[in-house]
């Protein structure tokens, strides 16, 4: 009897994909047949990306696949043809050796009755994995997996004829995580945050004045609602991924550290050019968007491992010759002090200090350190403190959060702006003549709509909007923005909308859910924003600091505020005020044994019950399907315009740095 790896799917089975007629549970992405390629059918590729193969035989044991034969094929074949040309072995193609056979197993749910009944199916895997290998001749290719006496899968790959002239010299990517941008956010912070007078607003966002406006769809490889692990990916590296993946292609091995990758923007900028790279996130730094510029694992929960690939680059194949970016700064500290939650242990503040880095935990010392050493940046254990909270209500901002693991109060904190306009600084100190690429993320924006508390989501928009904002003024004043792309844009959306206000004073007065009701207002009595009072300076005494000509709410708490909600949601309750006491928590579970979420009895307590809409195990809000726009400025800039794939995100700023690769 053959002997396989073991490996149980089950707890797991959300984020995989599929067999054909299969949707809550798949049994492995993009393959539809027992025959599976990886990288699969309708892939397209940047010349010399490098990439790996991951080709599998699967023999379902039970289960409505199983055909009577319960091992694997392991004398497949695998071939590649350019579109007129005979087809070769994949090892003749790429000039290297066959690579050796594995084994393993898995197991997967067919449908939700399976899983009520705790019925798994059981499939027998053979697989073999190519490792880094590029195609460099633009044009279509057919790759062939022939197994089981002659049954084939095939993938039609394209390498996309992208131009080799370069037309940028840099860089800036902004992602606004769940930036809820299309539909009621994007409206809503500016409703908040500019004036009106007779329906007509007298200033704008900085990013509604870009002159390009694009969309881009934002779905993944095997579900049409994504998270923001495989959305990143496909906007660092033109390829789609499963949920949670970051930088690969998830495959039904156990291991999440051996399935088939591809490079990154970052990767490829940087062995190409020497440029500079740097990245920013409000999020610990360890989350999905950073990850995706350097991590190679289907499991985004790694975070010890994606720390060490900043630093190290991925190490357990040979890959890209990383050096590390040259400024990271976030949140995180607990990846970085040693102890259970830093990769093996280590202490990171002392091995990227030992690659030449200055480290810093404070705001002030982040504007004071040097702009000619690379940097690294954590200012907080988990994720920096939100805009709302740094700026209006400060109590929030004792938390026992300080980055050295002491549990002090970390006080001093930079925001979105100040992390990015130092970034900038550094990169263009150290690479002015080879170009950089800088990714900022304003994260809190989706953790904040996920909790549903839309004050702080808004705050954090707005905060990116200002460091738009002062990112153009900074690149005039270097004398760089003609020689630099910026970019706004998300990962994905959440189902945010406006639909009318509330009269708050009223909603208190009220008894009952029902009566409390009346005091929403739509259409014409809807009204007008009261945050900002027309005529009144920004600042009224409440102590906020804004940039010259930043646009925030001068008053957080009017008696008339937005009648706003997401499409899916858990059981919460509603008064339409801001949380002055700290971010939101609109659920709690009743069940130690198993997840069951019920309304938060100390959230919101004047309000009325909302019955949720999602399965009473979800604590939170979730993602959407909406398309997400993108606005661009800057060389290449009428590349972004119309509705596209987020893979062509990639694909447009890699032809603007002229990446593409023909030998």
């Amino acid at each position: 009897m053959v002997s396989f790896k073991s490996l149980s799917l089950a707890a797991t089975a959300l984020s995989w994909a599929s067999i054909a007629g299969a949707q809550t549970f798949q049994r492995l992405g993009t393959c539809p047949t027992l025959g599976c390629v990886f990288p699969p059918d309708q892939t397209d590729f940047l010349a010399g990306q490098y990439f790996d193969i991951r080709l599998e035989v699967h023999a379902p044991v039970n289960g409505s696949e199983a055909t009577g034969k319960t091992i694997p094929d392991s004398n497949f074949t695998f071939s590649i043809a350019k579109q007129g040309r005979r087809p070769q072995s994949a090892a003749a193609y790429f000039k290297v050796a066959e690579p050796a056979l594995e084994r393993w197993n898995f197991t997967w749910y067919e449908d939700l009755f399976a899983r009520d009944a705790k019925t798994p199916s059981l499939v027998n895997v053979a697989s073999k994995i190519y490792r880094r290998v590029a195609l460099y001749e633009a044009g279509e290719y057919t790759a062939t997996l022939t197994y089981n006496n002659g049954q084939k899968t095939t993938a039609s790959w394209l390498v996309r004829d992208l131009a080799t002239a370069r037309k940028t010299k840099n860089i800036v990517l902004f992602i606004g995580d769940g930036y809820i941008c299309l539909g009621g956010g994007r409206l809503a912070a500016r409703l908040i945050a500019h004036k009106t007078v007779n329906g007509r607003y007298q200033s704008k966002l900085q990013m509604d004045q870009f002159p390009v406006l694009g969309h881009q769809m934002t779905h993944s490889i095997d579900s049409f609602i994504t998270d923001s692990a495989n959305s990143a990916t496909a906007l660092y590296s033109g390829h789609k991924s499963t949920v949670n993946a970051l930088g690969v292609y998830r495959d039904s091995s156990p291991n999440p550290f051996d399935d088939p990758r591809f490079e990154s923007i970052a990767e490829i900028f940087q062995r190409l050019t020497k440029g500079g790279v740097g990245i920013v996130s409000t999020a610990f730094i360890a989350d999905a968007t950073p990850a995706a510029f350097t991590a190679h694992t289907a499991d985004r929960g790694q975070y010890g491992y994606v720390v060490d690939t900043f630093l190290n680059g991925a190490t357990n194949y040979t890959w890209s010759n990383w050096t590390g970016p040259d400024v990271l700064l976030g949140g995180g500290a607990e990846q970085f002090i040693p102890g259970k939650t830093s990769y093996r242990g280590q202490d990171y503040y002392k091995l990227f200090a030992g690659k030449g880095y200055n480290v810093v935990q404070n705001n002030t010392a982040l504007s004071s350190t040097p702009n000619n050493a690379k940097t690294l940046g954590i200012f907080t254990t988990s994720n920096l403190p939100v805009w709302l909270d740094r700026n209006v209500y400060k109590q929030n901002l004792l938390r026992g959060n300080s980055p050295d693991g002491k549990k002090a109060n970390a006080t001093d904190v930079p925001g979105l702006k100040e992390m990015t306009l130092k970034a900038i600084d550094i990169l263009n100190a150290r690479h002015r003549k080879e170009g950089w690429f800088l990714m900022s993320e304003a994260a809190s924006i989706d953790k904040q709509m996920h909790t549903l508390d839309y004050d702080r989501a808004l705050g954090d928009l707005l905060e990116l909007d200002d460091t738009v904002k002062n990112t153009l003024a900074k690149l005039k004043q270097l004398g760089c923005q003609r020689e630099t792309l910026v970019l706004v844009t998300a990962d994905h959306g959440h189902g945010f909308d406006v639909a009318g206000s509330v009269d708050t004073k009223y909603l208190n007065a009220q008894d009952g859910d029902r009566k409390k009701r009346g005091a929403i207002g739509t259409y014409r009595e809807s009204g007008l924003s009261q945050y900002v009072i027309p005529g009144a300076p920004q600042d009224t005494g409440s102590g906020l600091q804004f940039s010259e000509g930043a646009a925030f709410p001068a008053n957080w708490d009017p008696r008339y505020t937005l009648f706003s909600a997401v499409g899916a949601n858990p059981d919460h309750r509603e008064n339409y005020q801001v949380h002055k006491s700290g971010p939101r928590l609109p659920a709690v579970n009743t069940s130690a044994a198993e997840d069951n979420y019920i309304v938060n009895y100390k959230d919101a307590v004047t309000g009325f019950v909302v019955n949720g809409t999602l399965p009473v195990n979800n604590a939170q809000g979730v993602h959407s399907l909406t398309d997400v726009p993108v606005f661009a400025q800057g060389p290449c800039q009428e590349l972004f315009g119309g509705v596209y794939n987020n893979i062509d995100i990639f694909f447009n700023m890699a032809a603007c740095l002229g990446l593409a690769r023909s030998k």
